[in-house]
């Protein structure tokens, strides 16, 4: 990976994704008379707009409220009261492991977002305590030009779909990105070392933790030793980004880090579920769904005889859409069942249950049985494990699609071709 070139592709990286002093008193603009709302109150900015390593486009600011360890129980009070102090806005009441509130003014999102103060990072009450360590450290740890760094590092991560640590991507956090840079240095050794990656991955900035953990990927929290702050992390997430960033050295480009729309064209027979959600409900709990449903209809399909390609999800607005590949929608009403080896006790029985039993030339016991199913769309839909108010509707691509289905037809993404 020549420098120049390199140097050259993160110049025009960072010129699309850095925000400008501008960029930042616009938000600045809006939040302060949000902020003037909740004065008295100990807060603090967090996340990477307090961070610096922010990208342009990004309008999300968390402004986390501090508040004594007695107050863990009284969550839901405190945000109603946030909630009465910003009469006027465009409010909304979200959970994670406790609730918090969203307040929307024109094109930025604010979240305000009880924690309790304490210590350390390794003496949290709630998940969130964590997070005001969280960005010392990397300020501490982080100069302006690694900053830029790590956004170019964001940037790439989303370009090949691995960004984000919610239950639908599975990927790199903010934080992880920031860590990866604080470990190694600058994005360009990111990638170098990642493409050598082989699971399990250990990273420990600090040296200091003996625990062992069981994900592809482990990067020891800095401000808790005992976390795997990239617990989130799966496999294919993993593999995407090692093997993304094995390309990106052999032939740089910038359809790593913006990629072009694509379209594909149906191979095989593709069902298109979608799933329109009715409901206000969290991200994370209507992907928990999601994926216990792709897994679902994995298993059923493929319980009932029908060769899958691939099945994947993704999102439109309040639609999820659910991709199913099959080598063929049509098969056969019946199928030979494998039965035991004629000299194991249980072969009478077999024989007795089961009509149409034949001898193999292996040894084996065979019979004919007539499927419960033949029509994948029953299965699918009997398959769907979305507990919120939703509607369904079932369609087969028959044509070229693009954007989300032309990828999930296409499979090979930009950046790998």
């Amino acid at each position: 990976m020549k420098s120049y070139i390199l140097s050259d592709l993160k110049r025009q990286v960072l010129a699309r994704i850095k925000p400008t002093p501008q960029d930042r008193e616009k938000i600045e603009s809006h939040l302060r008379p949000i902020l003037e709302r909740i004065n008295g109150m100990e807060y603090m900015i967090q996340g990477s707009f307090a961070k610096d390593t922010w990208l342009k486009g990004s309008s999300d600011v968390d402004v986390f409220i501090l508040f004594d360890k007695e107050s863990k129980n009284r969550m839901e009070e405190i945000v109603n009261e946030l909630e009465s102090k910003m009469s006027g806005y465009q409010t909304e009441k979200a959970y994670a492991e406790h609730p918090y509130l969203i307040v929307k003014d024109g094109f930025i999102e604010v979240d305000l977002v009880p924690a309790v103060k304490v210590e350390s990072g390794d003496q949290i009450v709630t998940a969130v305590d964590r997070t005001p360590f969280h960005t010392r450290f990397v300020n501490s740890r982080l100069s302006d030009q690694q900053k830029d760094e790590v956004r170019v590092l964001k940037q790439f991560m989303k370009g090949i779909g691995v960004y984000g640590a919610e239950i639908k991507v599975m990927g790199f956090s903010g934080y992880i990105c920031e860590l990866l840079v604080a470990n190694y240095g600058s994005f360009e050794n990111v990638v170098e070392e990642a493409s050598k990656w082989k699971p399990q991955v250990r990273i420990d900035l600090m040296g200091e933790s003996k625990k062992n953990f069981d994900e592809p990927l482990v990067i020891v929290d800095p401000v808790d030793p005992k976390r795997n702050a990239a617990a989130a992390v799966s496999m294919k997430s993993l593999a995407t980004f090692s093997f993304a960033s094995k390309l990106f050295i052999e032939k740089p480009s910038l359809n790593f880090f913006f990629p072009p729309e694509v379209e594909g064209e149906p191979l095989g027979d593709i069902m298109i579920v979608e799933i329109k959600i009715e409901e206000n409900v969290a991200k994370d709990v209507i992907w928990g769904q999601v994926v216990k449903t792709v897994e679902r209809i994995r298993k059923e399909l493929s319980n009932a005889g029908f060769r899958i390609i691939d099945v994947g999800a993704w999102e439109e607005g309040n639609i999820i859409n659910i991709g199913i590949e099959l080598e063929e929608r049509k098969i056969g009403k019946y199928y030979k069942s494998q039965g035991p080896p004629f000299f194991i006790e249980g072969s009478l029985d077999f024989a007795k249950k089961n009509q149409y039993v034949w001898i193999g030339e292996d040894g084996r016991l065979y019979s004919v049985k007539e499927r419960r199913f033949t029509d994948p769309e029953e299965i699918v839909k009997l398959s769907i494990s979305i507990k919120v108010k939703h509607e369904i509707n079932v369609k087969w691509m028959k044509e070229k699609g693009r954007g989300e289905v032309g990828s999930f037809m296409r499979k090979t993404p930009p950046w790998l071709r």
